[in-house]
C-alpha cells in the first residue's frame, strides 16, 4: 500500500506514513473503546512517525549542509588552485616580457623617451643606458642620452656621449648643437674651437659659422724692408678685437689689444695676433716676421777730387753731405764719428804735403757709410 498523500510504500499494519505523517486508513473508523486504543497506538505511532521524519529530514538538512560545505570548499580550492595558476602565469609571462623587453632596444627608448618627457630623469637614464648598450652605434639613443645626462648634472659624460655621436656621424647637426651648447654654458669657448677646428663638413660650418672666428688680417706681408714701415691689423667682423704681441709670445685676450697701427723698430720683429669675436671664441694665431735693415748711405762725394795743389790755388775741400746725414773726416786715416764733424759752412783746408783725406757719413738711423777719399798734394807757390 503506498500513502495517499506522498506516495511512499506503506508497510502492513502501519497506521501513519513514515515519510509525511500521514494517518492510513486501513479498516473503517468505529465509536468503541477498541477505537480509543486505537487512536492512542495511532497518536504514539503518529508522534515516533513525526520524530523519524524530522530526524530524517534533519540527517538529510545536515548532509545537505556537508555537502553544500564540502563542494563550497572545493570550488574555493579549485578558485584558490586557479588564482595561483593565473598568477603564476602572469609571473611567468611578465618574467618573459621583461627579459624580452630587457633587451628590445626599441622598448627600451620608448620608455626612456617617455620619463624624460615627464621629467622623470633618473627613470630616464636607465632605460636610454640600457638601449645604448644595447645599439651602441645609435645616433639618437646617443643625443638622448646626453640630454639626460645634462640633466642629471653627468656634464663630462655627457661631452663624451656627443664626441661618439659626432665621431659617428660627423654631419649630425643635433649633436654639434648639443655639444656647442655645453661649451658655451661652461665658458669652454676653446673647446668649441677645437670641435669646429676639426669639422670639415661645409655644411656644420655654415651652420655654426657664429662660433667662428676669423684670423686677423696684417697690411703687410711679412718680409724685410730697409725703410721704416708701419703694420696695420683688420677684423672681419666689426666687433671683434684683435689681441697681438711683439716679442713672439702667443697673443691671448691678456696681450696688447690693437687700436692703432705698430711701428715696426729696426731688426726684427716677430707679430703674432689673434682675434676674438663676440662669443670669445678665438681665431687662429697669425704670425709673421718683419725684419728693418736700413742699408748704410753710400760714400760721400768730396770735392775737389784728388790732384796736385799749390798755395795760391783754392785748397778748400768740401764733402756732399746729403739731407737727413752728417759727415766726420780725417786725415790720413779712417774716420769714426768721434773725429771732426764736418761743417758746410765751414771747408777743410788742405795740408802741406802729400796727405789722404777720409770721409763717412752717418744717416739719421746711424747707419755709417763706407769711407770717401782723395789724395792731395800741396805745394808752395812759386
Amino acid at each position: 500500500m503506498r500513502c495517499s498523500n506522498c506516495g511512499e510504500p506503506i508497510e502492513e499494519g502501519r497506521l501513519f506514513c513514515l515519510n509525511c505523517g500521514q494517518e492510513v486508513q486501513w479498516v473503517p473508523d468505529y465509536d468503541s473503546f477498541g477505537d480509543y486504543m486505537v487512536q492512542e497506538k495511532l497518536k504514539k505511532e503518529k508522534e515516533q512517525a513525526e520524530a523519524a521524519a524530522a530526524r530524517k529530514r534533519a540527517a538529510i538538512a545536515a548532509e545537505n549542509r556537508r555537502r553544500k560545505k564540502a563542494k563550497k570548499k572545493r570550488m574555493i580550492l579549485v578558485s584558490v588552485a586557479g588564482v595561483l595558476v593565473l598568477v603564476a602565469a602572469g609571473l611567468f609571462f611578465k618574467l618573459g616580457m621583461d627579459k624580452k623587453n630587457y633587451n628590445d632596444f626599441d622598448y627600451q627608448i620608448r620608455m626612456a623617451d617617455t620619463a624624460f618627457s615627464n621629467h622623470k630623469y633618473e627613470e630616464s637614464y636607465k632605460f636610454v643606458e640600457r638601449a645604448v648598450s644595447l645599439d651602441d652605434s645609435d645616433v639618437d639613443a646617443k643625443l638622448l642620452l646626453a640630454q639626460v645626462q645634462v640633466k642629471l648634472e653627468k656634464t663630462d659624460q655627457a661631452i663624451k656621449t656627443l664626441q661618439d655621436a659626432i665621431r659617428l656621424e660627423p654631419d649630425n647637426q643635433s649633436a654639434y648643437n648639443q655639444l656647442i651648447k655645453i661649451y658655451m654654458e661652461n665658458d669652454q669657448p676653446d673647446e668649441v674651437k677645437n670641435l669646429l677646428d676639426s669639422c670639415d663638413n661645409d655644411d656644420i660650418l655654415n651652420k655654426f659659422s657664429a662660433y667662428i672666428s676669423k684670423n686677423p688680417v696684417f697690411s703687410l706681408p711679412e718680409g724685410s724692408y730697409d725703410e721704416p714701415k708701419t703694420l696695420s691689423l683688420y677684423s672681419k667682423e666689426d666687433e671683434d678685437q684683435i689681441y697681438y704681441t711683439t716679442d713672439g709670445t702667443d697673443p691671448t685676450s691678456s696681450s696688447n689689444l690693437y687700436t692703432d697701427s705698430i711701428a715696426l723698430k729696426e731688426g726684427q720683429t716677430i707679430i703674432k695676433a689673434v682675434t676674438v669675436n663676440k662669443k670669445g671664441i678665438t681665431s687662429d694665431i697669425v704670425s709673421k716676421t718683419y725684419t728693418i735693415a736700413y742699408e748704410a748711405p753710400d760714400p760721400p762725394q768730396i770735392s775737389p777730387s784728388s790732384g796736385s795743389f799749390t798755395t795760391d790755388m783754392d785748397t778748400n775741400i768740401y764733402i756732399i753731405v746729403p739731407k737727413g746725414c752728417r759727415a766726420y773726416y780725417a786725415f790720413d786715416k779712417k774716420p769714426t764719428i768721434a773725429d771732426e764733424l764736418y761743417q758746410e759752412d765751414q771747408p777743410v783746408k788742405m795740408l802741406k804735403g802729400t796727405h789722404t783725406f777720409y770721409a763717412i757719413l752717418v744717416d739719421e738711423h746711424n747707419k755709417v757709410s763706407s769711407p770717401g777719399s782723395a789724395i792731395y798734394k800741396l805745394t808752395e807757390a812759386k
